[in-house]
Protein backbone atom coordinates (compact mmCIF):
# COMPACT_ATOMS: atom_id res chain seq x y z
CA UNK A 1 0.00 0.00 0.00
CA UNK A 2 1.29 3.99 -0.74
CA UNK A 3 1.97 6.04 1.85
CA UNK A 4 0.60 9.18 2.29
CA UNK A 5 3.14 11.57 0.44
CA UNK A 6 2.77 8.98 -2.84
CA UNK A 7 -1.04 8.73 -2.57
CA UNK A 8 -1.25 12.55 -2.61
CA UNK A 9 1.35 12.60 -5.88
CA UNK A 10 -0.11 10.15 -7.34
CA UNK A 11 -3.67 12.01 -7.10
CA UNK A 12 -2.35 15.72 -8.23
CA UNK A 13 -0.37 13.91 -11.36
CA UNK A 14 -3.44 11.73 -12.55
CA UNK A 15 -5.51 14.86 -11.87
CA UNK A 16 -3.10 17.68 -13.54
CA UNK A 17 -2.74 14.96 -16.62
CA UNK A 18 -6.88 14.51 -17.04
CA UNK A 19 -6.93 18.54 -17.14
CA UNK A 20 -3.74 18.66 -19.18
CA UNK A 21 -3.39 15.97 -21.59
CA UNK A 22 0.58 16.70 -20.79
CA UNK A 23 3.31 14.19 -18.88
CA UNK A 24 3.41 15.97 -15.70
CA UNK A 25 6.92 16.52 -13.82
CA UNK A 26 7.90 17.04 -10.47
CA UNK A 27 8.86 20.88 -10.96
CA UNK A 28 5.07 21.51 -12.40
CA UNK A 29 3.41 19.89 -9.63
CA UNK A 30 6.01 21.41 -6.98
CA UNK A 31 5.07 25.13 -8.27
CA UNK A 32 1.21 24.43 -9.05
CA UNK A 33 0.28 22.56 -6.20
CA UNK A 34 2.27 23.93 -3.21
CA UNK A 35 2.56 21.00 -2.07
CA UNK A 36 5.79 22.26 0.76
CA UNK A 37 7.74 19.33 -0.95
CA UNK A 38 11.14 20.18 -3.32
CA UNK A 39 11.04 19.34 -6.69
CA UNK A 40 13.96 16.52 -6.13
CA UNK A 41 11.72 14.67 -3.52
CA UNK A 42 8.81 14.62 -5.58
CA UNK A 43 10.51 13.76 -8.45
CA UNK A 44 12.23 10.72 -6.42
CA UNK A 45 8.56 10.01 -5.22
CA UNK A 46 7.80 9.70 -8.73
CA UNK A 47 10.19 7.71 -9.86
CA UNK A 48 9.40 5.50 -7.04
CA UNK A 49 5.63 5.20 -8.05
CA UNK A 50 7.13 4.68 -11.52
CA UNK A 51 8.72 1.62 -10.56
CA UNK A 52 5.83 0.31 -8.92
CA UNK A 53 3.88 0.36 -11.62
CA UNK A 54 1.78 3.57 -11.14
CA UNK A 55 3.11 5.55 -13.58
CA UNK A 56 4.78 5.60 -16.95
CA UNK A 57 7.47 7.85 -18.59
CA UNK A 58 6.50 8.21 -22.03
CA UNK A 59 9.77 9.57 -23.07
CA UNK A 60 13.36 10.01 -21.02
CA UNK A 61 12.85 13.45 -21.17
CA UNK A 62 9.31 13.75 -20.20
CA UNK A 63 7.20 14.12 -17.53
CA UNK A 64 5.03 10.86 -16.33
CA UNK A 65 1.54 10.09 -16.82
CA UNK A 66 -0.65 7.53 -14.89
CA UNK A 67 -0.04 3.59 -16.10
CA UNK A 68 -3.75 1.42 -16.04
CA UNK A 69 -2.72 0.35 -12.68
CA UNK A 70 -2.55 4.42 -11.33
CA UNK A 71 -5.59 5.13 -12.74
CA UNK A 72 -7.43 1.69 -11.18
CA UNK A 73 -5.93 2.94 -8.08
CA UNK A 74 -7.04 6.19 -8.11
CA UNK A 75 -10.49 5.15 -8.77
CA UNK A 76 -10.35 3.21 -5.93
CA UNK A 77 -8.80 5.20 -3.38
CA UNK A 78 -8.63 8.78 -4.30
CA UNK A 79 -11.38 9.92 -6.18
CA UNK A 80 -12.82 13.38 -4.59
CA UNK A 81 -16.74 13.07 -4.12
CA UNK A 82 -18.89 12.39 -7.25
CA UNK A 83 -19.28 15.67 -9.02
CA UNK A 84 -22.94 16.45 -10.87
CA UNK A 85 -24.21 19.31 -12.41
CA UNK A 86 -27.95 20.72 -12.28
CA UNK A 87 -27.67 20.27 -16.29
CA UNK A 88 -26.71 16.60 -15.29
CA UNK A 89 -30.50 16.00 -13.66
CA UNK A 90 -32.19 17.63 -16.07
CA UNK A 91 -30.77 15.34 -18.34
CA UNK A 92 -31.83 12.14 -16.23
CA UNK A 93 -35.02 13.70 -15.66
CA UNK A 94 -35.55 14.43 -19.35
CA UNK A 95 -35.43 10.76 -19.41
CA UNK A 96 -39.06 10.24 -18.19
CA UNK A 97 -40.97 12.28 -20.88
CA UNK A 98 -40.23 9.38 -23.28
CA UNK A 99 -42.81 6.74 -24.37
CA UNK A 100 -42.21 2.92 -23.02
CA UNK A 101 -41.52 1.66 -27.02
CA UNK A 102 -38.40 -0.43 -25.51
CA UNK A 103 -36.19 0.73 -28.66
CA UNK A 104 -36.76 4.40 -28.69
CA UNK A 105 -36.34 4.76 -24.99
CA UNK A 106 -32.92 2.84 -24.97
CA UNK A 107 -31.80 4.14 -27.61
CA UNK A 108 -32.69 8.18 -26.95
CA UNK A 109 -30.73 6.81 -22.81
CA UNK A 110 -27.68 6.00 -25.57
CA UNK A 111 -27.76 9.49 -26.77
CA UNK A 112 -28.25 11.51 -23.49
CA UNK A 113 -25.33 9.86 -22.74
CA UNK A 114 -23.02 10.47 -25.48
CA UNK A 115 -24.26 13.67 -25.64
CA UNK A 116 -23.43 14.87 -22.21
CA UNK A 117 -20.54 12.95 -21.66
CA UNK A 118 -19.14 13.52 -25.11
CA UNK A 119 -17.96 9.77 -25.13
CA UNK A 120 -19.70 6.92 -26.77
CA UNK A 121 -23.05 6.05 -25.08
CA UNK A 122 -23.74 2.17 -24.90
CA UNK A 123 -27.12 0.22 -23.79
CA UNK A 124 -27.66 -3.12 -23.90
CA UNK A 125 -31.29 -4.59 -23.50
CA UNK A 126 -32.65 -8.11 -23.81
CA UNK A 127 -35.20 -8.27 -26.53
CA UNK A 128 -37.33 -10.82 -24.32
CA UNK A 129 -40.93 -10.21 -26.01
CA UNK A 130 -40.87 -13.09 -28.18
CA UNK A 131 -40.43 -16.39 -25.86
CA UNK A 132 -43.71 -17.45 -24.52
CA UNK A 133 -44.73 -20.40 -22.17
CA UNK A 134 -46.04 -23.64 -23.26
CA UNK A 135 -46.55 -25.79 -20.07
CA UNK A 136 -45.44 -25.93 -16.53
CA UNK A 137 -45.05 -29.39 -15.05
CA UNK A 138 -44.02 -30.85 -11.79
CA UNK A 139 -42.70 -33.93 -10.39
CA UNK A 140 -43.21 -34.74 -7.28
CA UNK A 141 -40.31 -36.63 -5.25
CA UNK A 142 -41.69 -37.40 -1.93
CA UNK A 143 -39.87 -36.32 0.69
CA UNK A 144 -41.29 -32.89 0.40
CA UNK A 145 -39.33 -32.00 -2.73
CA UNK A 146 -40.60 -30.92 -6.26
CA UNK A 147 -39.10 -30.82 -9.68
CA UNK A 148 -40.45 -27.79 -11.78
CA UNK A 149 -40.34 -28.46 -15.16
CA UNK A 150 -40.75 -24.96 -17.57
CA UNK A 151 -41.57 -25.99 -21.35
CA UNK A 152 -41.25 -22.44 -23.54
CA UNK A 153 -42.32 -22.10 -26.73
CA UNK A 154 -38.80 -22.70 -28.77
CA UNK A 155 -38.50 -25.76 -27.60
CA UNK A 156 -36.18 -25.07 -24.55
CA UNK A 157 -37.12 -27.17 -21.20
CA UNK A 158 -35.33 -26.58 -17.73
CA UNK A 159 -35.72 -28.08 -14.48
CA UNK A 160 -35.40 -26.80 -11.01
CA UNK A 161 -35.51 -28.97 -7.45
CA UNK A 162 -36.87 -27.01 -5.24
CA UNK A 163 -37.56 -28.66 -1.06
CA UNK A 164 -41.38 -27.57 0.44
CA UNK A 165 -41.46 -26.49 3.77
CA UNK A 166 -45.02 -28.17 3.85
CA UNK A 167 -46.04 -31.42 1.93
CA UNK A 168 -48.42 -31.33 -0.87
CA UNK A 169 -50.61 -34.12 -2.23
CA UNK A 170 -50.74 -35.35 -5.71
CA UNK A 171 -54.34 -33.64 -6.23
CA UNK A 172 -52.90 -30.44 -4.82
CA UNK A 173 -49.98 -30.80 -7.93
CA UNK A 174 -52.55 -31.26 -10.21
CA UNK A 175 -54.69 -28.26 -9.56
CA UNK A 176 -52.03 -25.61 -9.30
CA UNK A 177 -50.14 -27.03 -12.21
CA UNK A 178 -53.43 -26.38 -14.40
CA UNK A 179 -53.92 -23.06 -12.86
CA UNK A 180 -50.83 -22.06 -13.67
CA UNK A 181 -51.23 -23.04 -17.03
CA UNK A 182 -54.50 -21.60 -17.97
CA UNK A 183 -53.29 -18.17 -16.61
CA UNK A 184 -49.54 -18.27 -17.76
CA UNK A 185 -49.95 -20.32 -21.07
CA UNK A 186 -48.75 -18.71 -24.32
CA UNK A 187 -47.89 -15.58 -22.54
CA UNK A 188 -44.60 -14.11 -22.89
CA UNK A 189 -41.81 -15.38 -20.35
CA UNK A 190 -41.05 -11.54 -19.25
CA UNK A 191 -44.37 -11.16 -18.98
CA UNK A 192 -45.32 -13.81 -16.38
CA UNK A 193 -41.96 -13.31 -14.48
CA UNK A 194 -43.66 -9.77 -13.80
CA UNK A 195 -46.19 -10.85 -12.82
CA UNK A 196 -45.11 -13.57 -10.25
CA UNK A 197 -42.69 -11.27 -9.13
CA UNK A 198 -45.44 -8.88 -7.70
CA UNK A 199 -45.46 -9.14 -3.91
CA UNK A 200 -48.93 -9.04 -3.82
CA UNK A 201 -50.66 -11.75 -6.82
CA UNK A 202 -54.16 -13.56 -6.74
CA UNK A 203 -52.63 -16.61 -7.21
CA UNK A 204 -52.32 -19.03 -4.22
CA UNK A 205 -48.79 -21.03 -5.04
CA UNK A 206 -46.48 -22.15 -2.62
CA UNK A 207 -43.56 -19.56 -1.85
CA UNK A 208 -41.38 -22.06 -2.39
CA UNK A 209 -42.65 -23.01 -5.55
CA UNK A 210 -43.39 -19.32 -7.11
CA UNK A 211 -39.36 -18.61 -6.79
CA UNK A 212 -38.19 -22.06 -8.18
CA UNK A 213 -40.33 -20.48 -11.02
CA UNK A 214 -39.19 -17.04 -11.11
CA UNK A 215 -35.19 -19.18 -11.30
CA UNK A 216 -36.18 -20.91 -13.69
CA UNK A 217 -37.71 -17.88 -15.80
CA UNK A 218 -34.79 -15.85 -15.24
CA UNK A 219 -32.48 -18.64 -16.30
CA UNK A 220 -34.73 -18.77 -19.73
CA UNK A 221 -34.52 -15.24 -20.57
CA UNK A 222 -31.23 -14.61 -20.02
CA UNK A 223 -30.29 -17.60 -22.01
CA UNK A 224 -32.97 -17.09 -24.73
CA UNK A 225 -32.40 -13.33 -24.86
CA UNK A 226 -31.62 -11.74 -28.25
CA UNK A 227 -29.24 -8.98 -27.10
CA UNK A 228 -29.77 -5.52 -28.43
CA UNK A 229 -26.94 -3.15 -28.53
CA UNK A 230 -27.14 0.35 -28.77
CA UNK A 231 -24.57 2.64 -29.17
CA UNK A 232 -24.56 6.54 -29.70
CA UNK A 233 -21.76 9.42 -30.69
CA UNK A 234 -19.09 7.17 -32.01
CA UNK A 235 -17.93 9.96 -33.88
CA UNK A 236 -16.96 12.32 -30.43
CA UNK A 237 -13.92 9.84 -29.64
CA UNK A 238 -12.48 11.64 -32.52
CA UNK A 239 -12.41 14.97 -30.47
CA UNK A 240 -10.06 13.54 -27.43
CA UNK A 241 -5.85 13.90 -27.92
CA UNK A 242 -5.85 9.73 -27.78
CA UNK A 243 -7.58 9.15 -31.15
CA UNK A 244 -6.05 11.44 -33.24
CA UNK A 245 -4.25 8.64 -34.75
CA UNK A 246 -6.46 7.47 -37.90
CA UNK A 247 -4.78 3.72 -37.60
CA UNK A 248 -5.80 3.77 -33.99
CA UNK A 249 -9.02 5.14 -34.85
CA UNK A 250 -9.91 2.40 -37.16
CA UNK A 251 -9.33 -0.46 -34.96
CA UNK A 252 -10.92 0.99 -32.07
CA UNK A 253 -13.85 2.19 -34.87
CA UNK A 254 -13.67 -1.92 -36.32
CA UNK A 255 -14.78 -3.07 -32.66
CA UNK A 256 -17.40 -0.89 -31.65
CA UNK A 257 -19.16 -2.37 -34.73
CA UNK A 258 -18.63 -5.71 -33.15
CA UNK A 259 -22.15 -5.65 -31.60
CA UNK A 260 -21.60 -8.78 -29.34
CA UNK A 261 -18.06 -7.47 -28.11
CA UNK A 262 -19.88 -4.67 -26.70
CA UNK A 263 -22.95 -6.91 -25.26
CA UNK A 264 -20.30 -9.21 -24.02
CA UNK A 265 -18.78 -6.06 -22.36
CA UNK A 266 -22.36 -4.61 -20.78
CA UNK A 267 -23.15 -8.39 -19.70
CA UNK A 268 -20.53 -8.09 -17.89
CA UNK A 269 -22.25 -5.16 -15.63
CA UNK A 270 -25.52 -7.12 -15.81
CA UNK A 271 -23.68 -10.24 -14.02
CA UNK A 272 -22.20 -7.69 -11.37
CA UNK A 273 -25.49 -6.30 -10.51
CA UNK A 274 -23.94 -2.90 -10.23
CA UNK A 275 -21.57 -0.13 -11.24
CA UNK A 276 -18.61 -1.28 -12.92
CA UNK A 277 -15.25 0.09 -13.99
CA UNK A 278 -12.87 -1.10 -16.35
CA UNK A 279 -9.67 0.41 -17.19
CA UNK A 280 -7.02 0.04 -20.66
CA UNK A 281 -5.83 -4.14 -20.30
CA UNK A 282 -8.64 -4.78 -18.09
CA UNK A 283 -10.98 -4.91 -20.78
CA UNK A 284 -9.33 -7.56 -22.29
CA UNK A 285 -9.96 -6.35 -25.50
CA UNK A 286 -6.39 -4.83 -27.29
CA UNK A 287 -7.97 -1.97 -29.68
CA UNK A 288 -9.52 -0.76 -26.38
CA UNK A 289 -6.45 -0.32 -24.48
CA UNK A 290 -6.65 3.71 -24.63
CA UNK A 291 -10.22 3.29 -23.25
CA UNK A 292 -12.00 2.97 -20.13
CA UNK A 293 -15.85 1.87 -19.64
CA UNK A 294 -17.99 2.63 -16.89
CA UNK A 295 -21.15 0.95 -17.00
CA UNK A 296 -24.39 0.22 -14.33
CA UNK A 297 -27.39 -1.63 -14.37
CA UNK A 298 -31.19 -0.98 -14.66
CA UNK A 299 -33.55 -2.33 -13.17
CA UNK A 300 -37.65 -3.13 -13.44
CA UNK A 301 -38.29 -3.32 -9.34
CA UNK A 302 -36.03 -5.47 -7.82
CA UNK A 303 -34.90 -7.49 -11.15
CA UNK A 304 -31.83 -6.81 -13.10
CA UNK A 305 -32.85 -6.22 -16.43
CA UNK A 306 -30.06 -4.65 -18.60
CA UNK A 307 -27.36 -2.18 -18.59
CA UNK A 308 -26.02 1.00 -20.08
CA UNK A 309 -22.24 2.85 -19.78
CA UNK A 310 -20.18 5.03 -21.54
CA UNK A 311 -16.72 4.17 -23.39
CA UNK A 312 -14.21 6.79 -23.26
CA UNK A 313 -10.51 7.57 -23.31
CA UNK A 314 -9.05 6.50 -19.73
CA UNK A 315 -8.28 10.61 -19.03
CA UNK A 316 -11.60 10.95 -18.08
CA UNK A 317 -13.04 12.78 -15.37
CA UNK A 318 -13.94 9.58 -13.22
CA UNK A 319 -15.77 12.00 -10.65
CA UNK A 320 -18.37 13.38 -13.07
CA UNK A 321 -18.79 9.95 -15.47
CA UNK A 322 -19.14 7.69 -12.36
CA UNK A 323 -22.12 9.69 -10.85
CA UNK A 324 -23.77 10.35 -13.82
CA UNK A 325 -23.54 6.53 -15.29
CA UNK A 326 -24.86 5.69 -11.55
CA UNK A 327 -27.74 8.38 -12.30
CA UNK A 328 -28.85 7.77 -15.77
CA UNK A 329 -29.20 4.00 -14.84
CA UNK A 330 -31.22 4.77 -11.53
CA UNK A 331 -33.47 7.53 -13.17
CA UNK A 332 -34.13 4.71 -15.86
CA UNK A 333 -34.74 2.02 -13.24
CA UNK A 334 -37.67 4.49 -11.79
CA UNK A 335 -38.90 5.18 -14.77
CA UNK A 336 -39.56 1.29 -16.07
CA UNK A 337 -40.65 0.59 -12.47
CA UNK A 338 -43.17 3.25 -12.99
CA UNK A 339 -44.66 2.17 -15.68
CA UNK A 340 -44.47 -1.63 -15.02
CA UNK A 341 -44.08 -2.45 -11.77
CA UNK A 342 -47.87 -2.15 -10.51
Amino acid sequence: MLDERKKIILKITVKDYIESAQPVSSRILAKKYLLGWSPATIRNEMADLEEEGYLIQPHTSAGRIPSDRGYRFYVDFLLDNYELYDEDIEVANSIIFYSIDWEGLLRKVAELISERTAFIGVVLFPQLDKTTLKKIEFIDLKEDAVVIIVTTSTGVVKEKIVRLSNSMSEEEFKDLRIELNSRFENRKLQEIYWTLSKEKIDLKIPIEIKNGILDVLQDLLYTEREEGVFVAGVSKILQHLEFQNINKVKTLLNVLEEEKIISSLLFTSYLRKGLTILIGEEISIPELNDCSIITTVYSLGENTIGSIGMIGPKRMKYERSLAFVELIGKTLSERLTQLLGD
